[in-house]
This record gives C-alpha cells, sequence and structure tokens, in this order.
C-alpha cells in the first residue's frame, strides 16, 4: 500500500478509498510499517495496562488478514516464477505458522499475566524478522518478475482478501512452539525495532 493510502479499519465491511497505483509489494509493505508502529505503541504503554490487551488484539486481527493476503496472492506468484519459489514460499508458510501459534497463545492472555509481555516481545520478533526477511528477498525478486499491472490487479485482490478475512486462523497449527530467538532481555523493545528499520540491521 502506498504511503499517501489509508490503512483500512480492522473491522469495516469494505473500503470505498480508489486505490488506482496501488502495487501489491508496497502494500504489503505498508502493511510491515503499520504493524511496526503498533508495536511501537505497545513498547510505550506501562506493563498491565489495558490499552495492551486492546493493541494485542488490533495486531492479531491485522496480522491474520496479511498472511491470508500473502499466502493468496504474493505466494502462489513466487512459487510459480522464482526458481526456488517452492522452497522459499515453504519458508515463508512456515514463519506464518509459527507467527499463528503464537496469536493463538496471546489471544485469551489478559494484560496483567506474566506471560502477557513475554507473548507480545516473542512476537515482535518473530514478525520483525519474517517482514524484513521479505523485504530483503522475496519483493525484490517477485518485483523483477512481474509486471506493473500484474501487481496492481494482485492488489485490489488482496486488499478484497484482508477485507474479508475474520482474522481468525483457520489453519491446524504446529503442536511444537516456535524457537524461543528473543536476545538477552536488557535490549528492550525499542532497540529491537530500531534494528529492523536500520539498514543492514536483522537482513
Amino acid at each position: 500500500m502506498p504511503a499517501s493510502g489509508a490503512d483500512p479499519e480492522p473491522h469495516a465491511g469494505r473500503d470505498t478509498t480508489v486505490h488506482r497505483d496501488e502495487d501489491l509489494l508496497d502494500q504489503l509493505t505498508a502493511d510491515h510499517r503499520s504493524l511496526l508502529v503498533h508495536f511501537s505503541e505497545l513498547s510505550g504503554l506501562p506493563n498491565g495496562d489495558p490499552q495492551r490487551k486492546e493493541l494485542a488484539d488490533l495486531v492479531t486481527d491485522r496480522l491474520i488478514r496479511h498472511t491470508r493476503a500473502e499466502e493468496e496472492h504474493l505466494y502462489p506468484l513466487a512459487r510459480d516464477r522464482l526458481a526456488d519459489g517452492p522452497m522459499v514460499v515453504e519458508e515463508e508458510v512456515a514463519d506464518h505458522r509459527a507467527v499463528e501459534a503464537l496469536l493463538e497463545e496471546l489471544r485469551p492472555a489478559k494484560a496483567d499475566w506474566p506471560s502477557f509481555d513475554r507473548l507480545v516481545a516473542r512476537l515482535v520478533e518473530e514478525v520483525t524478522r519474517h517482514a524484513g526477511d521479505e523485504e530483503a528477498r522475496l519483493f525484490p525478486a517477485v518485483r523483477e518478475v512481474t509486471t506493473e499491472g500484474e501487481r496492481r490487479l494482485l492488489a485490489a485482490r488482496a486488499r478484497q482478501t484482508k477485507q474479508l478475512s475474520s482474522g481468525r486462523p483457520e489453519h491446524q497449527l504446529p503442536v511444537a512452539r516456535p524457537a524461543d530467538r528473543l536476545p538477552p532481555p536488557e535490549r528492550s523493545l525499542g532497540e529491537r525495532l530500531r534494528d529492523f528499520l536500520t539498514p543492514g540491521g536483522p537482513h
């Protein structure tokens, strides 16, 4: 989604905004940036604040909608057009399942539960790593093998998929929980976000 496009409300029935010049890869990159903003907002609230749960629920909804759009419109294209497409897509889908497993754990957690902050931190770590990998490797590769017209058409379809998604994962989640790859606790959430936004950081 281009920088000037408005991010649709998570529970809106439909988006009436016209996006004539929208590009699928720009739309998905904008989704990543929107999620980083919400992560930053989470880091600015004190532990136990009920608003942290509200933000976590918003992040959950937008993440599910985003992953559905990628799996339905970006990944099939990458699988078919890229030489290593099947392997790349398998890795990306595995990342999605790991994130969804964390979302399923986070969904019932209350803001004042001891596990809430740790789950949020792990979610931030998984999402920023995955988004950074996509933006560094997958998105440029897909851009090379697609036309602007194709990407605009897929952007409209992806937007519709996000509008129609329920925000709840339908896939069967893995039994094993994703590995906890968090850095030492002295590194704050803000520092990890700055690493992601700095060129050459987590990439």
